[in-house]
């Protein structure tokens, strides 16, 4: 696909002009100019788009310097307010393109660049957030307009873990609260000053699972998992997980209009899934949820390991925690041999069987859930990944392929493509 083509699929796809610019390492760093690589998108339809991009120097400049964002904005008072409140922390703006939003044609739109404490929507949070920290702080993940991950060093004390967001995190405090209860292994999160954005947990472990891939730790993490979902949790509307199905129709409708040419097999998935989750998706009841599970979020170290990144924690079917994780070891052939003892440990511990949860059909709706992910990534090869997904997806629907009879991604889409069902 031409560079021409790839950015009018990713204009179209956002109803926004320059998004092929803000998804490209060469253009983006020609307009700030400076390499970088673009690390996160994030779009609002018609409206507005932000990436988070990183120096490809990255550690010259240290702290925060060497992270940043590109938006395109098409409302002159959100231009306005966003130059406003960068200024009120000693940060600017600057503006790339402008176009005439009186000339004929033109969009109105204005492709701006700033740090990260000039972030429309984090940035005060992060510069209160600042106050409280003192030492080295490394920025280790960044979506923009949403949160900011640190390893924050103090100078007389121990790392930690540092996450900022644009809203409150209670939610992840009071989930932490829940696993401490129940003697789930986690991390304690306490909150950083006192409007409860910014959270803070010890640095942990020697890395995660799918760093360092171990069937027996994915044995043992099946086997925490099912006492979680064994938790009867009270009634509560305010947690309860946004339906799976509609999740579903959400996500295959945004793959159709990326890839068009696929739609009609993303319609036939979504209406196997519809069928097969509807009446069923609330198997076992409603239950204790980690809402985010995959080996990435498994630390691992001396012998032991911590489930983190509770913030989406709710009260939802089990099959959702088991699907993504059978999805995420799909999606990494490097994980596959992590599937199947997950499952066995789950089940060891009277977590749900084949008869009570539809493994196949969470699986293909944790596959389709993640299928925008490699363009969100600004993957340069977020085309064939995103099709590899959708193929394993059927896959896994088609055949109801879980644990021992699961293959790798790039396996079933290569059958797929021998079948003559791809692209």
């Amino acid at each position: 696909m031409t560079m021409l083509n790839v950015d009018q699929v990713d204009t179209d796809f956002a109803n926004l002009p320059s998004i092929g610019q803000l998804r490209s390492a060469a253009v983006l760093s020609r307009h700030l100019r400076f390499p970088v690589r673009p690390r996160r998108i994030r779009i609002k339809q018609g409206r507005s788009a932000i990436v988070a991009w990183q120096r490809e120097d990255a550690g010259r400049l240290g702290a925060l310097d060497d992270w940043g964002f590109t938006a395109v904005m098409t409302s002159p008072d959100k231009l306005a307010n966003a130059q406003r409140r960068a200024a009120r922390h000693g940060q600017e703006l600057t503006v790339h393109e402008a176009a005439d939003p009186q000339a004929a044609g033109a969009t109105g739109a204005v492709l701006i660049s700033g740090g990260v404490l000039a972030d429309p929507r984090i940035g005060k949070h992060i510069a209160r957030t600042l106050d409280h920290l003192g030492g080295d702080i490394e920025i280790i993940g960044y979506n923009p307009a949403r949160r900011l991950l640190l390893k924050h060093t103090p100078v007389d004390g121990s790392p930690e873990f540092v996450r900022i967001g644009a809203g409150s995190q209670r939610h992840l405090a009071e989930a932490a609260e829940r696993w401490q209860r129940a003697q789930l292994p986690s991390l304690p999160v306490e909150f950083i000053g006192r409007r409860h954005t910014a959270t803070r947990s010890p640095w942990w472990g020697t890395g995660d699972l799918h760093e360092h891939p171990d069937p027996s730790v994915a044995e043992e993490v099946g086997v925490i998992v099912a006492e979680l979902h064994r938790e009867l949790p009270e009634p509560s509307s305010e947690r309860a997980v946004d339906d799976p199905i509609d999740q579903a129709e959400a996500a295959a409708s945004a793959l159709a209009r990326l890839l068009p040419e696929r739609a009609a097999d993303l319609d036939e998935l979504r209406a196997e899934l519809r069928s097969r989750l509807q009446g069923r998706a609330a198997a076992g009841g409603p239950r204790e949820i980690h809402g985010d599970l995959s080996p990435d979020q498994v630390l691992l170290g001396h012998s032991e390991c911590r489930i983190i990144d509770l913030d989406r924690s709710a009260i939802g079917p089990m099959g959702m925690d088991l699907g993504r994780w059978a999805a995420a070891c799909r999606r990494h052939p490097e994980l596959h041999d992590l599937e199947q003892p997950f499952l066995d440990g789950h089940r060891a511990a009277g977590g749900a069987g084949g008869s009570d949860v539809d493994l196949g059909a969470w699986t293909a709706w944790a596959l389709l859930v993640a299928g925008l992910e490699p363009w969100r990534s600004c993957s340069e090869t977020w085309k064939d990944e995103t099709l590899r997904i959708i193929d394993a997806a059927r896959g896994v629907v088609r055949d109801g392929a879980v644990g021992d009879t699961a293959h790798a991604i790039a396996a079933d889409a290569t059958a797929a493509h021998a079948r003559g069902e791809s692209t």
